[in-house]
């Protein structure tokens, strides 16, 4: 089996039956999102999701619980690329607001603090709209 170009973790988050997703302000040609991001090398699943979830959000994730593994196959500049994409789930504190804006301060490309503005969708909106590939194991929820 081919080994992945990256190994990733996403981080499905719910409340009452809606998804935490995020856009970039900065970047409105950035497809909605998942908080999710890179496994450094040697680093435990469960750790890299519960690091890049509050990296991300800036809250930490109540208990992550493994959905699945999917993976994820991408053209990007006449590449293609592999992700080994592990999905998490988990429930976010009841003082979480309806949106908020939090930067991600290290980026995995390095360079500025990225801002991210997440909000709660319905789970039925975000399997019509996510970007990436990230809605596939939305029917797991």
């Amino acid at each position: 089996m081919m080994q992945p170009d990256a190994v990733k973790v996403l981080i499905y988050a719910l409340r009452d039956r809606h998804l935490l997703v995020f856009d970039e302000p900065d970047f409105p040609a950035i497809q909605l999102q998942v908080p999710g991001g890179t496994v450094e090398p040697g680093e435990d699943i469960a750790t890299a999701a519960a690091r890049e979830f509050e990296e991300e959000t800036g809250f930490a994730p109540d208990e992550l619980h493994p959905l699945d593994v999917h993976d994820y196959r991408f053209e990007k500049e006449g590449r293609e690329h592999h992700h080994r994409r592990h999905y998490f789930r988990c429930h976010i504190s009841e003082t979480a607001p309806a949106t908020w804006l939090h930067y991600e301060m290290t980026p995995f490309g390095g360079g500025d603090p990225i801002g991210f503005r997440f909000f709660w969708l319905p789970i039925e909106d975000a399997k019509q709209r996510l970007g990436y590939g990230m809605q596939a194991l939305l029917e797991h929820l």
